[in-house]
């Protein structure tokens, strides 16, 4: 289901104007059945029908049997008092999706999957999109809901027939969208605990269970509490053997990890370029007459003017093989002709890794890395690559891939003549649609009038010089006046052209694409084209209604009014839920007439209401992720400007998520204003958030932030920005980087006098140092952090620096004194309700108390900790938490239970992008391979954490790693090859000054008096 259309073997049929599609709907919808005069009517119009609506109707029916007619299909007939449009139900969208379901939900497993298939695919959009009828709402609601009880239907069958895998994806997002529907969670229950994640499963339980006390006051019903209990008892029965099936479907496209498919929707109305879209089909199949070795990647540079097409031809073909891609799409735009600055092939990297699951602290800091690591990544993986309005050949080279599995496809103005010749590209030359191709598009999208028309038509063609960006205009123009002749519109655009070319003796050839836009802009309501003056405005690739209200001093009522007058117009599209952007012509002409039409004062109260509301939406969405450390950002500025709702946590996120590129060009536009006390403070602002999610957008911002401050002279904003530096590389790993980063700050905090900053900057120093292995110098600084924290008068600053102590000293073997300092600051965290900070102190003191042998109440620290991490999903402090239970229930005995908590730390900290911890959690699922006597396994734990501690510089798990690998060996007799890395270990303990050393020599000592005894 979708709009209602009609097809036949030559395409699809016009159905002509609005009302008389809703006449066809009206009779599909009762099939075979009459309709009387009177109940189309009310079905059309409603409760206000025009005079002579019969009449109308009339016409209507006549016109439809015409269309009908003439496309071979089956026609309205009078009969019973009404009218019949008597079609074959298997040729009705509606009516055969019906007969599959009821179908489907008649037969055996097997055959209803195929037929549960073939029915939702019939769904391709809202039923009766584009028609507005109160009694089609009606009928389009119940089908929605039909639609959804196949959906649940089919969730079952695809669940007892072990498709568990397949179907996680959209589980997870059904249940975000309706979060209190009892049948859809039992199902992602199901689906999570087949595939290994009980907790996970238990853990929708408690939070859907929360949700309908608090919400509905009830508790879930006898249904879900039964699965419930199941799952708690590990029931065998409630996972089925996997069908064939099901094993194809894991290892199929969709059940992937990481299958990017970024493709933008396809151009609607897409016309024309059947030899290019041959040519390129010809690429694809390896029709190439060059001779080309065949290991080289395939890359097609479509060149050609702005407007051309090119974009929409690329994205057209992308989506009709994609299939041949199972590995992914990947889709990038790089602004190379944008009014703001192209993309760096650094920045684009990013991103590509980061659609390919590399998270922030594992993507490389250097282009030649980045580069390297994307060339590994879709190494001989089947993947097509579109990277979209390249500068230039040195904005591309580095994002091609190194396999021959991929394909490429650039497009450019520039012909990039050194990609054809040093990289073997094949060059695509778009030129203007023929005249016949532009008539048709405009055929497509005005429809029968063009037909009417002829000449007005290919004039109008003519007149926007046939490129695909001005005919949509024009059309939507064309659309939006269905009352004045084409004739009329042409004439009038030929007058503003006329007069341009008087003025213009030069020939521009851009003069009539920008006469098209400002004929197009004449008709917009008089808001709708000062919204589009300002957005020349915003510096960031996309915006919002918020943004869109600062920017021009309105509500966001009316600024989501005028978006849409400006997206139907074809002046902004959407590129996301409520998010739109400009083509780049459209973009650098709204920035003409910003500068030309909007007086100087107008542009900088635009600007400075938009530099605001990113500065205070910001604020508002950490004060509710972070409320604690609200001392450690800056003070809040007072606004009367809107912005979102972000008093919840999910929500405070998903508007830093959508923003967070937008951030740092508002930051890049205040730097090079002078702004510079804004670009520190939206630095401070943002970082926690930054530091714990994209550690590449952090160290963008902190360096806008670190230039603002060098510029403005200013030692505090410097020592801020390069505090802000060296928590990010010290997340990335990157130890003795972070380490100068943070001994430059402390020297700028000292100069400007700021206590609290010098504290904060001392406690990263200390995190620092603790990590690259100097543990007592670590104690140190964190001891005069705590010091100064107290003097700056910042509880949290002091806490936090007692949480820090504790952790370097329990490294030392000091355990009674790191139990006093981090009770001391679960105190304070929980004085100052700073609940992440609690459950992290709990976990460390459940560390502590397992290290002195006092189990029992560290399993209570533990069990509080979790409670409060389930209640705030702070995923990676979860994640250390059940790291660290892995090791009390080897403690304890209980390896099994162990290696759960093990997993899930690992499957948690390669989410985030932890690998130091991701090494931490191998060697714990080695050791607990060990104690199992499972051996080689072990060995593959423990080498696999060697080789990414190595890789990190992280000592504690080096160390770690080679006494398991030691271990192994022995279980494995093969003690001679043990000795090396017990030796190891215990210099890497002892350049931390590690008790662990004693430990490792003793192991050391027993293995030479075996070997004595067996010599």
């Amino acid at each position: 289901m979708g709009p209602i259309a009609a097809y036949t073997l030559d395409g699809e049929v016009d159905l002509g104007p609005t009302r008389q599609r809703t006449v066809l709907a009206a009779l599909l919808v009762e099939q075979g059945a009459p309709v009387t005069l009177e109940q189309l009517v009310d079905r059309v119009w409603g409760e206000r029908p025009p005079q002579r609506a019969r009449q109308t109707l009339h016409t209507y029916l006549s016109r439809l049997r015409t269309l009908l007619e003439r496309a071979g299909g089956t026609t309205p007939v009078r009969r019973g008092g009404g009218y019949v449009l008597a079609a074959d139900p298997a040729t009705v969208d509606l009516h055969l999706f019906r007969s599959l379901v009821t179908e489907a939900r008649a037969a055996d497993d097997e055959a209803a999957v195929a037929l549960w298939r073939e029915a939702l695919a019939l769904w391709r959009g809202a039923p009766f999109d584009g028609l507005e009828s109160d009694w089609l709402a009606t009928v389009a609601a119940g089908l929605e809901r039909e639609r959804w009880a196949a959906i649940l239907d089919r969730n079952e069958v695809l669940l007892r027939r072990g498709e568990h895998t397949a179907l996680l994806v959209e589980l997870s997002a059904a249940c975000d969208e309706h979060p209190l529907h009892e049948r859809l969670a039992g199902q992602l229950m199901l689906a999570l605990y087949a595939g290994g994640g009980q907790a996970d499963a238990l853990a929708h339980y408690r939070k859907l269970r929360e949700r309908l006390v608090e919400e509905v006051g009830s508790e879930p019903g006898p249904a879900l509490q039964e699965l419930h209990q199941r799952i708690l008892r590990h029931d065998p029965q409630l996972i089925p053997a996997a069908t064939d099936a099901a094993v194809e479907s894991s290892h199929s496209p969709a059940a992937r990890p990481h299958r990017p498919a970024q493709l933008p929707a396809d151009a609607s109305g897409f016309t024309g370029r059947d030899p290019e879209l041959r040519k390129l089909d010809a690429l694809l199949l390896g029709n190439r007459s060059s001779g080309r070795a065949s290991q080289a990647v395939v890359i097609a540079a479509i060149a050609g003017t702005a407007g051309v097409g090119k974009t929409a031809l690329a994205v057209h073909w992308a989506h009709r093989v994609a299939d041949r891609f199972p590995d992914g799409q990947l889709y990038l735009n790089l602004r190379g002709y944008s009014p703001d600055q192209p993309m760096t092939p650094a920045d684009a990297l990013a991103h590509f890794l980061t659609a390919l699951g590399v998270t922030g602290q594992n993507i490389p800091l250097g282009l030649e890395e980045r580069a390297a690591r994307f060339r590994s990544e879709v190494a001989e993986k089947r993947m097509l690559i579109v990277l979209d309005n390249a500068a230039s050949v040195r904005q591309v080279r580095t994002l091609l891939p190194g396999s021959a599995s991929c394909l490429v496809v650039v497009t450019s103005r520039d012909k990039l003549a050194g990609l054809v010749a040093v990289d073997g590209a094949y060059r695509l030359d778009l030129e203007l649609l023929t005249t016949g191709e532009a008539v048709t598009l405009l055929g497509g999208l005005i429809g029968a009038r063009t037909r009417v028309e002829p000449e007005a038509t290919a004039a109008l063609a003519e007149q926007c010089a046939r490129l695909p960006l001005a005919l949509r205009i024009a059309a939507e123009l064309a659309v939006s006046h269905p009352d004045r002749a084409l004739a009329d519109l042409s004439a009038e655009l030929n007058d503003r052209q006329s007069r341009l070319e008087l003025l213009d003796a030069g020939g521009d050839p851009y003069a009539a694409v920008r006469e098209v836009f400002s004929w197009s802009i004449q008709h917009l309501p008089s808001d709708a084209l000062d919204t589009f003056r300002h957005l020349g405005l915003h510096p960031g690739p996309d915006l919002d209604p918020y943004a869109v209200a600062a920017l021009t001093g309105t509500s966001v009522r009316e600024a989501r009014h005028n978006l849409a007058s400006l997206a139907s117009a074809h002046l902004v599209h959407r590129s996301g839920a409520d998010r739109y952007t400009l083509h780049d012509l459209l973009r650098a002409y709204a920035t003409g007439l910003a500068t030309g039409e909007l007086a100087g004062g107008q542009r900088e109260n635009a600007l400075r209401r938009l530099l605001d509301y990113f500065r205070t939406a910001a604020g508002e969405a950490m004060d509710c992720l972070h409320p604690a450390e609200a001392r450690h950002r800056p003070a809040r500025v007072p606004s009367d400007l809107e912005i979102p709702d972000l008093a919840v946590p999910d929500a405070a996120r998903a508007w830093l998520d959508a923003e967070r590129f937008c951030l740092i060009a508002v930051a890049a536009h205040a730097a090079a204003e002078g702004d510079h006390e804004y670009v520190v403070d939206l630095a401070r602002t943002a970082h926690r958030y930054l530091i714990d999610a994209h550690l590449t957008e952090a160290i963008a911002l902190s360096g806008h932030a670190r230039r603002a401050g060098e510029q403005a002279h200013d030692p505090v904003a410097l020592a801020q920005s390069l505090r802000q530096l060296g928590a990010a590389y010290s997340r990335m790993s990157r130890f003795e980087l972070a380490i100068d980063y943070q001994r430059e700050a402390l020297a700028q905090a000292q100069r400007g006098g700021d206590l609290l900053t010098e504290a904060l900057v001392r406690l990263g120093l200390g995190v620092a140092l603790s990590h690259s292995g100097r543990t007592e110098e670590a104690v140190e600084e964190t001891r005069k952090a705590i010091d100064i924290a107290r003097r700056a008068g910042d509880p949290l600053g002091e806490a936090m620096a007692l949480n820090n102590l504790s952790i370097c000293e329990m490294r030392l073997g000091r355990y009674p004194e790191a139990g006093d300092h981090q009770r001391l600051a679960l105190t304070r965290f929980r004085e100052l309700g700073a609940r992440p900070f609690q459950a992290n102190a709990l976990t460390n003191l459940a560390v502590i108390e397992t290290r002195l042998g006092r189990l029992v109440q560290a399993a209570g620290h533990f069990d509080e900790s979790l409670a409060i991490l389930r209640e705030l999903s702070t995923p990676i402090v979860e994640a250390h938490t059940l790291d660290k239970l892995g090791i009390l229930l080897l403690r304890l005995g209980d390896a099994p239970a162990a290696v759960a908590k093990f997993q899930r730390a690992l499957d948690l900290f390669r989410r985030i992008g932890v690998p130091a911890a991701e090494g931490g959690s191998l060697n714990g699922l080695g050791e607990a391979a060990c104690i199992s006597g499972q051996f080689t396994e072990a060995l593959d734990h423990h080498r696999r954490a060697l080789a990414i501690a190595e890789e990190v510089a992280a000592l504690d798990q080096q160390a770690r790693a080679h006494v398991g690998i030691g271990r192994a060996l022995c279980g494995l007799n093969t003690p001679d090859r043990a000795r090396a890395h017990y030796e190891r270990a215990i210099e890497l303990y002892s350049g931390q000054g590690r008790p662990e050393a004693d430990d490792v020599r003793m192991q050391l000592a027993a293995l030479d008096e075996t070997q004595k005894v067996r010599t």
